[in-house]
């Protein structure tokens, strides 16, 4: 599990966003799915936490923030082993050092070291504040379940955080709590006392429990008290569950996203809004995958020739190997119309596009139709097109398909290779020489994809283009957790508490 806090260290990017456009549909999603990420991968982490600081306050007390941090990093080298030695639990912080650990087969496991912050031995981890800063407190912190208190030390609020921390420690029970405790104070356990403690595993949420109700709530918050994340959130879950029933069976992230984006109604009004701003958000993501391969495509034109190619040796290139098409001469406008009037073939695009089959101007096509082709579509549907222009907004430097969306339509009579060819130009070679730049400046990044010699581009690497991951594995993930989803689809849980929403 990767999950680097910036304040650690910084980490050499890598440059995963060579055109900038991914930002505009980052922002989307996170609104989308306020109070879980990428990398809140299961939900009991949020009991276990809100424990782990109430059982801090009544064991410690301490104001010491390098003492509040090493018994959050002994708790959470503890939860790994736990779930090492009992198997078959996923999403867990620092298991890959817990299952090497667990191979020594040692009588008595001291994990004072592994837990403390010295770079100079093997830790469980190496962020500073473990999973627990590096992925989950933020997320809590949308949630209400956690505030920083006095000297940075982060708490579970006096409200849910404390009532999700008694509600764990009533699942648990004294026994298994007092061990915990025992362990984490002195950095020591043994394998009897590993089998002991399987409670606290992921998958041990128990049915009709007030930890299931906290979690149930935290989930599908609603009521005058909802904040408007809070009802996004909701809206969203029920989505995936709604995509659920329709599968019959456990969705994955695509299957939720192309289920969002091509059914037309749930028959719920809150439902169908949200639905629009997840089929926002994916014609956003498809848009700048199309973009990606055109910079693909320059990419390789550059590596034919050992001494690159100008600008306009680019430009020329492609307007050239474009005119073996026959709609290379057709006006962009009648393109782009003819191909929003046919049955699109959208996952076949994405998949042609997102896959390693083919080369980069073979894909170009591709690319040229799905921009036409998501540019109708949006032109076709005010209410699409008006929650783009509101959930993707133009402002300054930023690129969105809107703001893409808008150049076509300013050149929209203009031949489909003039077009493309310039566009090739303008707004991906340049724009990817634009966001490097600012990368180099302010972050001391170097993550140029070629580099200019006496007014020649030269490629140093390649590209290919990467979708963004808009939170919906943990989220499903969430929903295994608690119960409501399950491999044949809904659970008869999911069904009595949505009603007919899903």
């Amino acid at each position: 599990m990767i999950a680097e806090p910036e304040w650690t260290e910084r980490i050499d990017k890598r440059g995963l966003d060579p055109l900038g456009m991914q930002n505009a549909g980052v922002a989307l999603y996170q609104s989308l799915v306020p109070g879980i990420s990428n990398v809140t991968l299961r939900i009991r982490y949020y009991g276990l936490y809100c424990w782990v600081s109430d059982a801090y306050a009544r064991e410690k007390g301490s104001t010491d923030f390098a003492e509040w941090r090493s018994w959050v990093r002994r708790a959470e080298a503890l939860f790994a082993l736990v779930a090492s030695y009992h198997g078959g639990e996923g999403g867990v912080g620092g298991v890959e050092w817990a299952d090497r650990r667990l191979s020594l087969e040692e009588a008595e496991i001291d994990f004072a070291q592994a837990a403390s912050n010295d770079a100079n031995v093997t830790r469980y981890l190496r962020q500073s504040l473990g999973v627990f800063g590096g992925a989950y407190y933020s997320q809590m912190v949308e949630l209400g379940l956690f505030v920083e208190g006095d000297h940075g030390i982060q708490r579970a609020s006096n409200g849910l955080g404390l009532a999700a921390a008694q509600a764990f420690r009533e699942a648990i029970g004294d026994g298994v709590e007092a061990l915990l405790i025992e362990c984490i104070k002195s950095a020591k356990v043994t394998l009897s006392i590993l089998d002991e403690l399987w409670p606290i595993l992921p998958s041990q949420i128990l049915e009709n429990s007030d930890e299931l109700a906290i979690y149930d709530q935290l989930l599908f918050m609603t009521g005058a008290e909802a904040t408007t994340g809070d009802l996004s959130r909701t809206a969203s879950l029920k989505l995936v569950l709604a995509t659920s029933k329709a599968m019959a069976g456990r969705p994955d992230p695509m299957s939720v996203r192309w289920h969002l984006f091509s059914t037309p109604t749930f028959g719920d009004d809150d439902l169908d809004r949200q639905r629009v701003r997840w089929e926002a958000y994916h014609c956003h993501d498809f848009m700048q995958i199309a973009a990606a391969a055109f910079l693909e495509w320059a990419l390789a034109l550059m590596g034919e020739q050992d001494a690159g190619l100008t600008l306009a040796e680019i430009r020329g290139e492609i307007w050239e190997r474009l005119g073996s098409d026959e709609s290379a001469d057709e006006r962009w406008s009648a393109f782009q119309h003819r191909l929003g009037n046919e049955a699109f073939d959208y996952r076949g695009r994405w998949s042609n596009l997102t896959g390693r089959r083919g080369t980069p101007e073979a894909k170009a096509w591709d690319a040229i139709s799905t921009l036409a082709a998501l540019f109708e579509r949006m032109a076709s549907d005010e209410r699409l097109s008006e929650v783009m222009r509101r959930e993707l907004p133009i402002s300054g430097n930023a690129r969105s398909i809107v703001t893409e969306m808008n150049w076509f339509s300013r050149r929209a009579d203009e031949p489909v290779r003039d077009l493309i060819s310039a566009y090739v130009i303008e707004r991906v070679v340049l724009r990817h020489s634009w966001v490097a730049m600012q990368k180099l400046r302010r972050q001391k990044d170097y993550t140029f994809l070629f580099e200019v010699r006496d007014g020649r581009l030269l490629r140093r690497n390649g590209y290919a283009p990467v979708a963004t991951t808009p939170r919906l594995n943990p989220a499903i993930q969430f929903l295994v957790d608690v119960g409501l989803v399950d491999d044949d689809g809904l659970t008869e849980r999911a069904a009595k508490l949505l009603g007919g929403a899903a």
